[in-house]
């Protein structure tokens, strides 16, 4: 089937690709381990990490419904830019903290919104029959950033002869990604509620004073954080194990 490649399908598929480039990510740990960290406070920072994305996830989607999903997304790519400025040039635990947090709001706020507007652009150009094709197609750009994503990475410490270089290059592509996110058209923004913010704060505020609602969501939190912690942790156990 053949889909429809205009400049917002290459805006899309930018998006993926640039995003993936989270040069970080395959020397996160050795990072942390180069500036002196113990395991005990990674295991925390990325704790604090999953605990604030899953708990940002409800006040960054009423967000995205109030004052529409690209403001959502600048604000994600902000947020992130922010967490890689933080990491190269504030050495510090605590400091690592309040940039673990920052990076936490770039995952709330992406999540499920770029999907959203993709979706919302195929309804209003009358090709929702052609969404997995199309989405499909946008995912192997991103594939793509995610399978070059360690080579530049390895590269890139290589040649610095330290893990801190990945935070400042990362800056690049998410600048980049930025840009490329405010040259979306307004009409991907969905069908707006600023009619509702009354409401819809209300109801959001009135989660912390319902104590199941409330339970819900630290105990769904705590889950997520607890189980990709010790995912991290999961070889080196393995490993103690086997030659134990």
């Amino acid at each position: 089937m053949q889909i429809k490649r205009d400049s917002q399908f290459y805006r899309f598929a930018a998006y993926g690709f640039l995003k993936n480039l989270r040069f970080f990510d395959p020397f996160l740990i050795l990072f942390f381990r180069e500036m002196g960290l113990s395991f005990l406070q990674i295991g925390t920072l990325i704790s604090v990490r999953e605990v604030a994305t899953n708990f940002l996830e409800l006040p960054t989607g009423i967000i995205a419904d109030l004052y529409g999903r690209r403001l959502s997304m600048v604000l994600s790519m902000v947020s992130y830019l922010s967490s890689f400025m933080v990491f190269y040039f504030f050495p510090s635990f605590y400091v690592y903290m309040i940039a673990m947090i920052a990076f936490a709001f770039g995952e709330a706020f992406r999540t499920g919104t770029h999907k959203a507007m993709i979706l919302e652009y195929l309804r209003i150009n009358e090709m929702t029959d052609m969404k997995v094709h199309y989405y499909g197609a946008t995912r192997a750009v991103s594939q793509l950033g995610s399978a070059i994503n360690a080579l530049i990475a390895a590269f890139l410490v290589f040649y610095s002869g330290s893990y801190k270089i990945v935070f400042l290059a990362s800056v690049l592509p998410y600048a980049a990604n930025l840009v490329n996110l405010m040259l979306y058209p307004k009409e991907l923004d969905g069908e707006l509620r600023s009619g509702e913010k009354r409401e819809t704060m209300k109801a959001f505020l009135g989660i912390f004073r319902n104590g199941d609602a409330l339970k819900g969501v630290l105990n769904s939190s705590l889950y997520d954080a607890f189980f990709k912690v010790i995912k991290e942790y999961l070889q080196p156990i393995l490993k103690a194990l086997a030659l134990g």
